[in-house]
């Protein structure tokens, strides 16, 4: 009974019966989306994935030829075309997700480059300050020492102390905005 039934369907379908269309599709349209839940619980997904079905099933209606049941082409072709829009958007997700990587090491190697970058013009601004200036600094900011123990060491007051580390930092702004 039910294969005649498919068969007064698929061709009435054939010869581009819309209200057997429109009857097949108030049927099962509900019936497809609940069955699609147990894979899928993205409802807008679902509900594109049934409709494509069916538009395809229009579009083609004059090719299809079913082997079973219509009930049970109409579920395996959503199964079907869940799974490939699934691969699809597996396979998007992974190119988004390469590109993303790769943005994100080019960013870390250009962040990587850029202190390596300050660093050797640091060094090269350093090198260009005035000895005594550049000796008062080093002791002051590289090693540590407290304005007392560079004035101590230098033989310098520690107001010459705060004269030449002054100097030194204007000098090394005024370098490192040149090269910036």
């Amino acid at each position: 009974m039910q294969q005649r039934t498919d068969i007064f369907i698929l061709n009435a379908l054939k010869k581009g019966d819309k209200k057997v269309f429109e009857k097949l599709y108030s049927s099962y349209y509900q019936k497809l989306c609940s069955f699609l839940l147990s894979y899928c619980q993205d409802h807008e997904i679902i509900e594109d994935v049934v409709q494509d079905v069916f538009l395809n099933l229009w579009d083609k209606r004059r090719e299809i030829k079913i082997q079973t049941s219509l009930n049970a082409f109409l579920y395996k072709s959503v199964y079907n075309k869940l799974m490939d829009k699934y691969r699809h958007l597996r396979l998007r997700n992974e190119m988004l997700s390469s590109y993303y990587h790769t943005a994100v090491m080019l960013a870390v190697e250009k962040e990587e480059d850029r202190p390596k970058k300050h660093i050797i013009l640091l060094r090269q601004c350093m090198e260009g300050l005035p000895d005594k200036c550049r000796e008062v600094f080093l002791g002051g900011k590289v090693r540590g020492l407290n304005y007392s123990e560079i004035s101590k060491e230098f033989g310098i007051s520690t107001k010459t102390v705060e004269g030449h580390i002054a100097r030194a930092y204007r000098l090394l702004k005024e370098c490192m905005d040149k090269y910036k």
